[in-house]
């Protein structure tokens, strides 16, 4: 036992005696710890114009750094010896400062300018799109590489301050007249290195199809011959005419052929519609000539005369021209407008409007079905329709044309109809009736009528109380003291037939002559 402790003591004794020999070569090592050098800073600039720097500090006996960032915020970092710091920076010289400082607390100090210059952004495209529902206007768009931004300017106001936009917006602009400019797009880095692309535009205005003289920009540039003409404020405004603007004419002197030339900006085309249809008003007697024909631009090649004539006295209608034998190859760039081509001169004044293409005459009160140039817009529901010769014409009507319709075998609520829209909104008063001439199978034939608004059901006029009292036989049904909401455009003519009504099996109705009698 006595050997045990002994050994314990010399052990205690031995630690003792190396702990203290530790202690001073400790002390000894911090005194001889020299301050940190070989001091170095690697600035790693993210070259995507962001400003974002990597700052690595290095040295020789180093524990740690203290980063000063040198801009506006006044604020350092402190990074272990290996490590680094991200921070972004606007373009500039950044004096960055660093303390390294060792084990023993010794310090060295050293700083490095960071220089951050932007690149140029590279790749510019620059798209000009012209609107589709203005010759004025156009959107501008742009994509680049190392860009932070766009600015647009658009070559009209000088002191129009740029737009700033980003990529994938568009630009929308409409400009005030025509003519030539230039548009402007800058690619921004975020400092002073930019890229620049410019397009030069034409802003056009051409006079096309259809021709109907409201624009305040556009020069119609009308040439008159023996003949007054001028764009002036419609004279009489009316469901048939609403427009603001209208073309004046006067044959004056002593010729017969005063008429007007109506230059277009290109040739016509033809790929569609290859009738006329204008409107027209004259105070002459019923049954005036009105003359359209075509021309190529310096009038050496032109078309045979188109006629229309009128039926109408002192109120706008719609003239239709058949031009069957045009030959559609040329390049039709104007119409000269003839009232009475032939007739003298009678101080008359005459006006038109609306000159367009169209596949046939327009469709108006009364729908008489008979014209077989008139291409209609009808629709139906829970039924079919087909314009055919009169199966049982009488005293009643004789008519050589009327529209049938295929009632099939429906449920209640089925509402089996007929819809034809007319070219002209329908005018309601107090007073307004129609007549409609109708065959059907049956007594008791329940007939609504209704002349809504084209797109919105909700804005019509109804009646909706008016049955058949003759069975296999033509009658005229009367419709009047209309109800619903009014509006300035009720074109789409509904007709229903027994539409709340369960039906076992299909009726064939027919319908012809639906007039407005005031």
């Amino acid at each position: 036992m006595k050997n045990i402790k002994f050994l314990l003591v010399a052990l205690i004794v031995a630690s003792a005696a190396l702990w203290s020999c530790d202690s001073t070569d400790d002390t000894d090592l911090s005194l001889a710890l020299e301050a940190p050098s070989d001091l170095g800073l690697v600035f790693n600039i993210t070259q995507d114009n962001s400003g974002l720097v990597t700052i690595s500090p290095s040295g020789v006996d180093v524990t740690s750094f203290e980063v000063f960032y040198a801009d506006a915020s006044g604020e350092s970092i402190v990074l272990p010896l290996g490590e680094n710091a991200q921070r972004n920076y606007a373009e500039g010289t950044y004096p960055v400062r660093v303390i390294a400082t060792n084990l023993s607390g010794k310090t060295t100090e050293f700083t490095k300018n960071l220089d951050v210059s932007f690149r140029p952004p590279e790749n510019l495209v620059v798209t000009v799109t012209e609107s589709a529902a203005s010759n004025y206007g156009v959107s501008v768009s742009a994509t680049a590489d190392y860009e932070t931004a766009f600015e647009v300017t658009f070559g009209e106001d000088p002191v129009l301050a740029p737009v700033v936009f980003s990529e994938g917006d568009t630009v929308p602009y409409a400009y005030s007249s025509t003519g030539t400019y230039t548009i402007t797009v800058t690619a921004l880095s975020g400092g002073a290195a930019i890229t620049e692309i410019t397009e030069v535009i034409m802003i056009e205005d051409p006079v096309t199809l259809p021709l109907d003289f409201e624009s305040s920009t556009l020069n119609y540039n009308l040439i008159n011959f023996e003949s007054n003409v001028s764009i002036i404020n419609n004279p009489d405004v009316s469901l048939d005419n609403n427009s603001t603007k209208v073309v004046s004419i006067v044959k004056t002197g002593v010729q017969t052929y005063g008429g007007v030339v109506v230059p277009l900006g290109g040739p016509i085309d033809f790929s569609g519609p290859q009738n006329l249809r204008m409107k027209s008003w004259s105070p002459m007697p019923l049954g005036t000539k009105v003359t359209i024909k075509m021309e190529n631009s310096d009038g050496t090649i032109a078309s045979a005369d188109f006629e229309a004539f009128t039926t109408k006295v002192g109120e706008w209608e719609t003239l239709f021209f058949d031009t069957t034998g045009l030959d559609t190859t040329q390049p039709f760039s104007r119409f000269v407008v003839f009232f009475d081509l032939g007739g003298a001169p009678t101080n008359d004044v005459n006006y038109f409007d609306d000159i367009e293409l169209a596949d046939g005459p327009p469709i108006l009160l009364p729908l008489t079905f008979e014209d077989p140039n008139r291409i209609y817009n009808i629709g139906t529901n829970n039924g079919a329709f087909s314009i055919i010769p009169n199966p049982v014409p009488d005293m009643v009507n004789s008519s050589n044309t009327v529209m049938q319709f295929v009632r099939p075998a429906t449920g209640p609520n089925n509402y089996s109809l007929v819809a034809i829209v007319v070219d002209q909104p329908v005018a309601f008063s107090a007073t307004t009736s129609f007549t409609l001439k109708v065959y059907s199978p049956r007594v008791g034939l329940p007939v609504w009528l209704k002349i809504e608004r084209i797109g919105n059901g909700g804005l019509f006029q109804e009646v909706t109380s008016v049955t058949t009292t003759v069975a296999n036989g033509w009658e005229e049904l009367t419709f009047n003291g209309f109800t619903g909401s009014t509006t300035a455009d009720l074109r789409n003519v509904v007709i229903f037939f027994d539409p709340l009504a369960t039906t076992a099996s299909a009726e064939t109705i027919y319908i012809d002559d639906l007039i407005k009698t005031n």
